[in-house]
């Protein structure tokens, strides 16, 4: 127990998240729904379609660890809005995961990004 209490409190513990790629997708697509509503207005549902394909876009262009950060960054971004109690776990084991990763791989993240927003762009809700 004592030993559980210090790595806690030096941060050394990482809270466990799940390890499922669906749940992945749930966290993505939520989060995703939340912020166009606050960049393009309407409901989180009017950005379903957009949404699922960028889901799908981020699954397929990387890897599972990648998919994984993309999803807890996500949950971690919405703060109080979040899927997951304890967002402030999921953004920090997002940018520990992130920073364990290759370079290479961390390179890739912003051109992942890009790509996935430019290719679902033409579903994006336009408002009424």
């Amino acid at each position: 127990m004592f030993v559980s209490l210090l790595l806690a409190v030096t941060g050394l513990a990482q809270p466990a998240f799940s390890e499922d790629p669906q749940q992945y997708s749930t966290w993505l697509q939520h989060g995703c729904r939340l912020q166009q509503v606050g960049y393009s207005g309407g409901e989180p549902a009017d950005h379903t379609e957009f949404c699922a394909c960028f889901d799908a876009h981020v699954s397929d262009a990387g890897d599972e660890a990648t998919y994984r950060v993309f999803a807890l960054g996500m949950q971690g971004a919405l703060r109080e809005r979040s899927l997951i109690e304890d967002w402030e776990g999921a953004r920090d084991t997002a940018a520990a995961e992130a920073g364990a990763m290759p370079l290479t791989a961390q390179a890739g993240f912003g051109q992942t990004l890009q790509n996935a927003l430019l290719t679902c762009m033409p579903l994006s809700y336009q408002g009424e």
